[in-house]
């Protein structure tokens, strides 16, 4: 059997438009929760709704986590710009009888606990005081290396935060590392698109 010439130019006009089109659906899905550099030369994320200051492009990593039987994503955006120097910003759109079931405390309490034992307990939690910027209320928190625990070899530094909530939606900044000038920079450029 023989294909007329007309029947493969359109059977293959077809394949690459589709081809074409899932292409264009892959990368608008994506750049919505990847990082776009501002005019102002901070990072904004649209999905995340907000703009951070951080020290350069950070790479977004999608974690799947569960409570109960809800299932949820975390995203967490990082820049790692030295060994002992980690930018990070995540966010959280919790189901919503979680946040009903919590008081604002209660969810701040849970959040500084799941980062102590996301970190093993090398660092404990040594500072917390309530914070506001651009219009946000939230904690500012710190955590110290544990003079109790293991700590690995070469670990210095320690971890300084602040956490907002918007709606069910959590905002964790954090940066993880050595005392440096940018963690106020990065810790305050923070703020939501809209």
């Amino acid at each position: 059997m023989q294909l007329k010439p007309n029947y493969m130019k359109k059977n293959l006009l077809i394949i690459l438009l589709t081809i074409f089109t899932l292409n264009s659906c892959q990368s608008q899905s994506k750049d919505k929760t990847e990082m776009y550099k501002t005019e102002s030369g901070e990072y904004a994320s649209e999905s995340g709704n907000f703009i951070i200051d951080f020290p350069m492009k950070p790479k977004l990593q999608v974690i799947d986590n569960q409570i109960g039987t809800d299932k949820y994503k975390i995203y967490n955006y990082q820049a790692v710009a030295g060994q002992q120097m980690i930018y990070m910003a995540e966010y959280i759109d919790f189901p919503e009888y979680v946040m009903k079931s919590w008081d604002k405390d209660q969810a701040y309490q849970q959040i500084l606990k799941t980062t102590e034992a996301k970190y093993g307990g090398v660092f404990k939690l040594t500072k917390q005081e309530p914070t506001e910027q651009h219009n946000l209320k939230g904690i500012y928190y710190e955590f110290s290396l544990n003079p109790d625990a293991n700590v690995p070899r070469g670990v210095k530094g320690g971890i300084k935060g602040k956490i907002f909530f918007v709606g069910n939606r959590s905002y964790q900044l954090t940066y993880l590392g050595e005392e440096q000038e940018l963690i106020e920079t990065y810790l305050n450029s923070f703020r939501l698109i809209k």
